[in-house]
């Protein structure tokens, strides 16, 4: 006699078929949301990467002692240059969120590299960064902001071509020293120094004349004059200060700059399914000169932009007082890819900068 299923053994293959199917759905599911998330992660880590690296590359060739934060304004326009508030970076808390602007002035590294010296058949540094106090390096005696100083291995000449070349590809064809876009700063020991008790009126951080900030540290390339000490050549330099004052010092260490430099976020305005997607796009600001009045933001004088990352939801800046390291983190969400219905997957990462 042939067996066949009944009705009941029929329904309960039905449901425990049902059990099965919906299991493995969620289980595709999970495996498709995992890849989806490792995907996303990956392409967040590699974008996060480079964002990283290129802000510690620049970084690393920052003056210490000029690095400020600034507080982020509500609006930037002419009226708030007056507002604006900032602070070394070892004076903000770690968990401060408001000052979320990093700007420093950097050395002029291309000019200090230098080029092929045919004279000497290697390459000929622009400039060492060393004054000989103990030679020829002294105060004027009828201006008291000019000093003449000594700096051995350097060519000033190499310097002013380098450094007319490349703000020549920014449309600014002029003598460097001239215009006082590239300038000379005495900045202590580098790695603190007494310069950044005085960070107000050091390198002419906003400059403008209801704050009265000057420029102490920063000081014009008048003229110089080149010869040889036996092998070595050596540069006997003019410089007048930016901002005439009474007690400026002259240190054994200077360096040359060209410009300042900034990451800023930039609030972005995006939305998604009716949701305002909370963050930022991180910009890097470059080319413009602090001691001149100029402001990052272009509001008084030229400054090129660059887009660094999207979708940037943190940014912290720490530096310990007694630390030549600076710790940058960073966070960047995906625009796509949710993990609840408030959240996006996001991936953070920090580095230390020395």
């Amino acid at each position: 006699m042939k067996k066949s299923f009944t009705l009941i053994e029929l329904i309960i293959v039905i449901v425990v078929l049902g059990i099965l199917s919906n299991m493995t759905f969620d289980i595709l599911h999970k495996v498709y949301q995992n890849y989806v998330y490792a995907k996303e992660i990956n392409k967040l880590n590699a974008e996060l990467d480079s964002t990283i690296e290129i802000i510690s590359a620049k970084l690393k060739n920052r003056i210490r002692n000029s690095v400020i934060v600034t507080k982020y304004p509500a609006t930037f326009n002419d009226s708030d240059e007056n507002k604006v508030d900032f602070k070394s970076i070892s004076e903000v808390a770690e968990d401060d969120k408001n000052y979320l602007i990093l700007e420093w002035i950097g050395k002029d590294y291309e000019a200090k590299n230098g080029m092929w010296s045919e004279k000497l058949h290697h390459i000929q540094t622009g400039w060492s960064g060393f004054v000989d106090l103990g030679y020829n390096s002294h105060t004027t005696n009828d201006n008291p902001k000019e000093f003449n100083i000594t700096t051995p291995d350097s060519n000033f000449t190499i310097v002013s071509l380098i450094d007319r070349n490349i703000t020549a590809a920014y449309g600014f064809n002029q003598d460097p020293f001239e215009t006082n876009t590239t300038t000379l700063i005495f900045s202590g020991n580098d790695l603190g120094g007494a310069i950044v008790d005085d960070l107000n009126n050091s390198y002419g951080w906003y400059l403008n004349e209801d704050k009265n900030r000057s420029a102490k540290a920063v000081f014009a390339i008048m003229n110089y004059k080149e010869y040889s000490n036996g092998n070595t050549p050596v540069i006997d330099l003019n410089i007048s200060a930016i901002t005439e004052n009474n007690n400026t010092t002259l240190f054994a260490r200077y360096f040359i700059t060209r410009s300042a430099y900034a990451i800023v976020p930039i609030e972005n305005n995006e939305t998604k399914n009716g949701r305002k997607i909370d963050d930022y796009n991180l910009t890097f600001v470059y080319n413009y000169q602090p001691w001149q009045g100029d402001w990052w933001n272009g509001t008084h004088g030229d400054s090129n932009t660059t887009l660094l990352a999207t979708h940037v939801t943190e940014m912290r800046f720490k530096k310990d007082t007694d630390s030549p390291i600076l710790r940058i983190y960073l966070c960047i969400q995906s625009p796509e890819v949710e993990i609840n219905a408030t959240d996006n997957l996001t991936v953070c990462k920090e580095k230390a900068i020395f």
